[in-house]
């Protein structure tokens, strides 16, 4: 459902795109160019996840707590901006084939299980998988910080990833009822 508000943000992300701008050509321009920015995004995500792996099995603690987020702020500006335009960027992902579904899937929640296991191992551990000297986090408020931030972390991935699994299993029996379609009881 399109917002009637246009705000602040609106306007900024207007400014910020200039979608008016001769510099995206006509419509098959337009086209090929959304193309190639979606190309783009799902290849960042893809790299972004990958040295996350990477660079958490080596015991680092920032960065790849820095590119989840980073990945999780790109997913959240695409799907918001979307939203406030009436396109629902979930319903059209459910639309997708099943195997581009499970792949991008297995990808996306399996690298960043990977990514929260090898943080947890660092964590409770204090080196990484591959030791290449890591932070001291055998006690005080950093280490019960960092560990309560990995269990967390791993537990909304779940949560998230069940969720999306139900919503998944729903629209491929024909979808959950609308709002207004929910019979109500008396």
């Amino acid at each position: 459902m399109m917002k009637s508000t246009y705000g602040a943000r609106d306007r900024a992300a207007d400014r910020l795109l200039a979608l008016d701008s001769a510099s995206y050509g006509d419509e098959r321009e337009r086209a090929v160019f959304m193309e190639a920015t979606t190309f783009g995004y799902m290849l960042t995500i893809y790299v972004s996840i990958a040295v996350a792996v990477v660079t958490a099995v080596l015991g680092q603690l920032l960065l790849p707590v820095v590119l989840l987020l980073l990945i999780g702020l790109q997913s959240w500006a695409t799907a918001w901006y979307a939203e406030r335009r009436g396109v629902r960027i979930s319903d059209l992902a459910f639309r997708a084939e099943p195997a581009l579904k499970r792949n991008a899937g297995l990808i996306v929640f399996g690298g960043m299980a990977v990514v929260i296991a090898a943080l947890a191992y660092t964590v409770f551990t204090g080196h990484g998988l591959l030791d290449l000297g890591t932070p001291d986090l055998d006690s005080g408020a950093l280490a019960s910080g960092l560990r309560g931030g990995v269990v967390g972390g791993g537990a909304g991935l779940l949560i998230a990833a069940v969720g999306m699994a139900v919503q998944s299993r729903r629209k491929a029996r024909g979808g959950a009822p609308a709002e207004d379609e929910v019979d109500e009881e008396d």
